[in-house]
Formats: C-alpha cells, sequence, structure tokens
C-alpha cells in the first residue's frame, strides 16, 4: 500500500483536498473522477475530518502514480494549514519531563494528569508561510509537536481505545511570545495564554495530515527543530508524560472532541527560552516529525503595527540574515 497524507491547497484561487505522496500532489477531485468515490469532494481536510475513514479507505485502493502527468510537484504548491477550520485547538503543556525542567528548575515535575490550554484558530499558519513577529515581542520561541487530529466523536473514551478516535497525524510548530505572556500590572492573574500562544501565524500546522494507520506508534516518532540549519531540538515522543492515547482520554473526560479537533501533544527540550536565545527576523524554521515530513516557515516583521487591527492585511518586512546566531 502507497503510504499518503492529505493537504489542503490553494489551487486556482480556492482550497482543495490534495493526495501527497512523497513529493508530488493531486487534487482529490481528479481521483474521485474514477467510479465508487464515497460522497461529494470535500473542499478541505477539515470538511474531510466529518467522513475521513471512507474516503481514506476508497484512497487506499486506488493506484497512485505520482511520476504520471496528473500529479503536480509540492514544491510548486502553496500550502494552507493542514486543517484551516478545526472546532477547536487543545495543546499540551509541559508534556515532557526535560522540558519543563530546564523551563523550571527548581520546580518538583509530578503532574497526576495531563495540562491542555485552548488556543485560537486564527493563530494557524501554513507550510512556508511567514510567522509574524508581533510589534514589542523580543522573545519569540518554537516548540515543535506532534499534532492528532481527532476523526471520530470521543466521549469519556478509555485509554485503551482512545487511539481509534484519531484521523491522523501531522506537525505543529507552537510559537510562543514568552516576553508578553507575563502581565507586570495589577491583575491577580499573572499568565497571559491569549497574547502568549494565539496572535496570527503562531500556529504553523502542516503541511499533510498523515492517516493513522501509516503511523503504528505516536510514541516512537523522532522530532526535531533547526533553526538556520542548526539542530535546536532533537528528541523522541516517547519521551512524552502522558502519551496520544492517554492526553484524548483525559480530554474526552472534560470535553467531547469532534472530528476536525487538532490536540498539540507537548514539545521536548531545546526550546529557546532555555538558553535564553530568541528568534529573530529572517530566521529560517524547520519542523520535523518522523514519518509525517517537515514543515517550514521564516520570521518575517509587521510593518505596520495597527494593519491587521483596521481588518486591512498587514504589510510585511523581512529582514535578510547575516549569518546563523550562536
Amino acid at each position: 500500500m502507497t503510504t499518503f497524507g492529505f493537504a489542503t491547497v490553494s489551487y486556482f484561487g480556492g482550497p482543495v483536498v490534495g493526495v501527497v505522496v512523497e513529493d508530488r500532489w493531486i487534487p482529490l477531485s481528479r481521483l474521485a473522477a474514477r467510479p465508487g468515490a464515497p460522497g461529494p469532494v470535500p473542499a478541505t481536510v477539515s470538511s474531510l475530518a466529518e467522513m475521513w475513514d471512507p474516503w481514506v479507505a476508497w484512497v487506499a485502493d486506488q493506484p497512485l502514480s505520482p511520476t504520471d502527468g496528473e500529479w503536480l510537484p509540492t514544491a510548486a504548491a502553496r500550502f494552507l494549514p493542514a486543517l484551516t477550520a478545526p472546532p477547536t485547538i487543545y495543546c499540551a503543556g509541559a508534556n515532557y519531563v526535560d522540558h519543563a525542567q530546564a523551563m523550571h528548575p527548581t520546580a518538583v515535575f509530578a503532574p497526576a494528569c495531563p495540562y491542555h490550554f485552548i488556543v485560537s484558530r486564527q493563530a494557524l499558519a501554513a507550510h512556508r508561510q511567514p510567522v509574524v513577529r508581533p510589534p514589542g515581542c523580543v522573545q519569540l520561541d518554537w516548540e515543535v509537536e506532534l499534532a492528532l487530529v481527532i476523526g471520530r466523536r470521543a466521549e469519556a473514551v478509555p485509554v485503551e481505545r482512545a487511539l481509534d478516535h484519531v484521523a491522523g497525524y501531522t506537525i505543529a510548530n507552537d510559537i510562543s511570545a514568552r516576553d508578553l505572556a507575563v502581565r507586570t500590572d495589577d491583575q491577580p492573574f499573572r499568565l497571559d495564554w491569549l497574547k502568549h500562544k494565539s496572535y496570527a501565524t503562531f500556529l504553523p500546522l502542516g503541511p499533510v495530515v498523515v492517516p493513522r494507520r501509516f503511523v503504528p506508534d505516536p510514541q516512537d516518532l523522532r522530532l526535531s527543530l533547526t533553526v538556520n540549519g542548526e539542530t535546536r531540538q532533537d528528541s523522541s515522543t516517547a519521551r512524552m508524560v502522558f502519551s496520544c492515547a492517554e492526553q484524548i482520554a483525559a480530554l474526552s473526560a472534560v470535553v467531547a472532541l469532534v472530528p476536525g479537533d487538532v490536540v498539540c501533544t507537548g514539545t521536548p527540550a531545546g526550546t529557546g527560552h532555555e538558553s535564553g536565545c530568541y528568534l529573530e527576523v529572517g530566521d529560517a524554521l524547520v519542523a520535523r516529525v518522523e514519518r509525517l515530513g517537515e514543515l517550514e516557515n521564516t520570521v518575517v516583521e509587521r510593518d505596520q503595527p495597527g494593519s491587521a487591527a483596521s481588518g486591512s492585511a498587514p504589510r510585511l518586512r523581512q529582514a535578510p540574515r547575516a549569518g546563523p546566531r550562536p
């Protein structure tokens, strides 16, 4: 069986679902012209999640020949976020012991259950889309993460059946504005999670969602991140404190997970905040997860701080890099 993934691609001015095999892709609508397609072709992977299993099974049964003329190079594709409209995005905090200890060396780390927070889907960004540094932010940070996509409603599911509710897996880079996260005024609540995590472009996601059948064990995947070609994170999902299944079970005990929901499962040690080395304009990020590919983004700066709030698209300025930083 040929391994494939699904991507949302901008094609002739609108989003389409693309089937990706290695470095080639084809609109799902072209494959669906063959007999036996399971239904109307969804326009995005978010809508595909509602009918995930039939489409995955049907595509898996098709001869996929990326060398023929209908297939297009992914290098020329304009990717959109792997899921453009997830109902909810859940992010795990402090789910790798080494990262938690590096961030808070004097704290005793013995969590009884997973910790999650919610990020706005307005923060989503695509493969090769710029990450915009907010005005005044000088501590912009990175976090490579394995992200899972829910394919079947999950409500109070036990750990042993939790992965049955996963549609597939993708890559996330959970960008953080560390210096904007802490309030210094008289508010009793010091952490501002909205400013910390939900600025536009702060959650690159993609480029593809790989169906669960091609990822036998999500707890046995290498994940890494480079900045300007220099490795900053290099670890394994085996080092999670709470597994993917345990996170689904814990979340579903609180709220029903629905098709298209995204769960970012935490990041290992090696973030910029641990060493005090943060992202600069022009820095190139490459997040990698075994079996899922690479997610690339470059940091840019908003030229006019008020433009996004006015409803118009912000103008971006990208500065050239003089060379790698230590």
